[in-house]
């Protein structure tokens, strides 16, 4: 180590350093020369070489930055895919999301992130990566069936509510887990190293579950995070530290979703909905009646849903208010009219649906069908 300061004089700084320690200027002398003069210099600069190596010269230890995750579904949310549930943010027997709304439910580990349809899941939608990391540990056995009560409750008893899983480790005690997956889509191996955007398999139906989805967790030092604030899931919502999603994903905030919708010339059978039945571009004005349906993701009990049809003049063919009555993560409703003997007037007609939640509208889409006469 260098002599400091340089300008001590020779003779006495021949067998002096001064070290560094621990916010300490510290100085060694092996001669005896006046006391005084050691002393002076001590009071001298001691407190101004603090000041220096306090600037220059110790090293703190830098916090792990905070993550950034990417969406981890192959998908756009609002148009083929949707937030089902938020993690639960109250540590009591209540319910609250980051924003203190209730798109949640007691308990719940994660975020969920919906497809349409079985026929969307069968035809592939990925789940990828979020942030660079290795494979922890996976399972992909379990099948992709609709479940009954009984066969949800014995996965329950089990312990094998994931389903087809990937844990990731990202360093720094961070790790993710990717839930739901399709049996046979996981594409990766415990220990390999994958990339941000690496797909790592695809949106399925296993485990506990009632829908294609993928279930998505944060957890670091053994504590659950919320990717969209940052807090840990005791904390309670409202406690927004920093989202750990990346600055350009399009991650808001969505308190209910209109996901599907269309027509037919009956009651629709939503289980062939569900499994992904296509809806109709054109209809014949020979119907024997019009039937307008939709389906919501994260309804609440107290919302008003307003949904109606109206006529290529803008006028109402049909209208049906509901108040739900039950907080349900998917609902289906419809509304139509028999057309009895008259044919309809050809023309575009429209589905419009709103849904209200303390008199404010949380989401409302429009859906159309044209209506050609019969060749």
């Amino acid at each position: 180590m260098a002599i400091w300061p340089p300008w001590f004089p020779a003779s006495l700084s021949r067998k002096m350093v001064l070290i560094p320690e621990q916010g300490r200027a510290v100085l060694f002398a092996s001669d005896n020369p006046a006391r005084w003069l050691f002393s002076m210099i001590n009071r001298l600069i001691t407190p101004f070489y603090i000041f220096i190596t306090t600037i220059f010269i110790t090293v703190d230890i830098p916090a792990q930055a905070s993550p950034k995750f990417i969406f981890p579904v192959d998908c756009t949310l609002g148009v083929d895919c949707w937030t089902v549930n938020y993690l639960d943010m109250d540590p009591t027997a209540g319910v609250a999301d980051f924003k203190c709304g209730h798109k949640t439910y007691d308990g719940h580990k994660g975020t969920d992130f919906a497809i349409r349809s079985l026929a969307e899941m069968q035809a592939g939608v990925a789940v990828i990566a979020a942030m660079d990391g290795t494979v922890l540990r996976l399972r992909d056995s379990e099948p992709d069936t609709i479940k009954t009560k009984d066969e949800l409750e014995a996965i329950r008893a089990q312990r094998k509510e994931c389903g087809n899983a990937v844990v990731l480790n990202h360093g720094g005690g961070l790790t993710t887990l990717y839930c739901h997956m399709k049996k046979g889509s996981i594409t990766v191996l415990p220990k390999e190293m994958v990339k941000a955007g690496d797909k790592i398999g695809e949106i399925g139906l296993s485990g506990f579950t009632e829908f294609p989805h993928m279930h998505f967790t944060v957890i670091r030092d053994g504590k659950m995070i919320d990717p969209y604030s940052g807090a840990i899931n005791t904390a309670g919502c409202g406690q927004h530290k920093q989202s750990l999603w990346a600055a350009d994903q399009p991650m808001a905030y969505e308190p209910v979703a209109i996901y599907d919708g269309g027509f037919r010339t009956q009651v629709p059978d939503f289980d062939s909905i569900k499994r992904g039945e296509k809806n109709p571009q054109t209809l014949s004005s020979e119907i024997p009646a019009l039937v307008f349906w939709t389906a919501i993701y994260g309804i609440k009990k107290g919302d008003r849903v307003d949904i109606t049809t109206l006529d290529p003049s803008g006028e109402v063919f049909t209208q049906r208010t509901v108040v739900q009555n039950k907080d349900r993560a998917r609902q289906y409703y419809y509304t139509g009219r028999k057309i009895n003997e008259h044919k309809l007037e050809p023309g575009v007609y429209k589905g419009r649906i709103h849904i209200y939640r303390d008199e404010d509208v949380q989401a409302k889409r429009d859906f159309r069908i044209t209506i050609k006469h019969q060749q």
